[in-house]
């Protein structure tokens, strides 16, 4: 079956692919009603070294070398199951993802916040930030570091206003539209091909029934020859080609 059967199919059925359209749009109408969208907000820290580690009237910014193990020590405190789940535990749906910032080399932590509003994912995100540098204390303390030494962190852009994600939603509703729309389709293809089969087996019947026993032909006038036709060939063959046994003489 090529696409113009299939289009001439559908057309046959349209009691069933108009209905089946209009329920396609409203079930993706309702599921974008369904689906709430979700609300982002990212936050950027950065760890400095401690004061001693700085000459006098320096710019810490330029000592930065070999923090960055420090801060993967930091993130990988901060990810732990224990520490996010106690940051969203309260927010059903949010997520919270800690890590390195992959655009820099440098001692960056990137904390970004998925919530189903935008008061939450700010609730979220102050949390978070407050949080990492009470870890960050905790771990100098089990350590033992003095206070000279101590490195700390600085909030560098705290998003103060989320960004709205329509991702999740927009794959929602494509995706029930477009099951909907098959299930339409795959309806009018078969009650089109179930229809067309009884077709063929009405019409197919309709002319076995149509024969009667005048239609049916002997065996040999089907071979547009009559019945005798082939003895009687046979009778007329010339008498000198039969075999006859040879006498001997003596």
């Amino acid at each position: 079956m090529n696409i113009s059967d299939t289009l001439r199919g559908l057309l046959r059925r349209w009691y069933i692919v108009i209905p089946g359209l209009i329920l396609t749009i409203a079930v993706a109408v309702a599921a974008w009603q369904m689906i709430n969208p979700k609300y982002e907000r990212v936050g950027v820290q950065l760890l400095l070294p401690g004061a001693t580690s700085i000459p006098d009237e320096g710019n810490p910014y330029l000592y930065l070398g070999g923090l960055s193990q420090a801060s993967d020590v930091l993130v990988t405190a901060m990810s732990s199951e224990q520490e996010v789940d106690t940051l969203i535990e309260d927010y059903p749906g949010a997520e919270l993802v800690i890590r390195r910032d992959p655009v820099t080399s440098g001692p960056q932590i990137l904390i970004t916040v998925t919530a189903g509003s935008d008061a939450d994912a700010g609730k979220i995100l102050r949390a978070a930030v407050a949080r990492s540098t009470v870890v960050l204390e905790s771990l100098q303390d089990i350590n033992g570091i003095t206070p000279g030494n101590r490195m700390s962190l600085k909030s560098i852009a705290v998003d103060t206003q989320s960004t709205l994600v329509e991702k999740t939603r927009l794959l929602g509703v494509v995706g029930a539209a477009l099951a909907m729309l098959l299930l339409t389709l795959l309806t009018a293809g078969l009650v089109d091909g179930l229809s067309a089969r009884k077709r063929l087996r009405a019409s197919g019947g309709q002319r076995i029934s149509e024969l009667d026993d005048s239609d049916l032909l002997p065996e040999g006038a089907a071979l547009g020859k009559s019945p005798g036709a082939h003895r009687g060939r046979r009778a007329r063959r010339p008498h000198s080609t039969r075999w006859r046994p040879v006498r001997r003489k003596r």
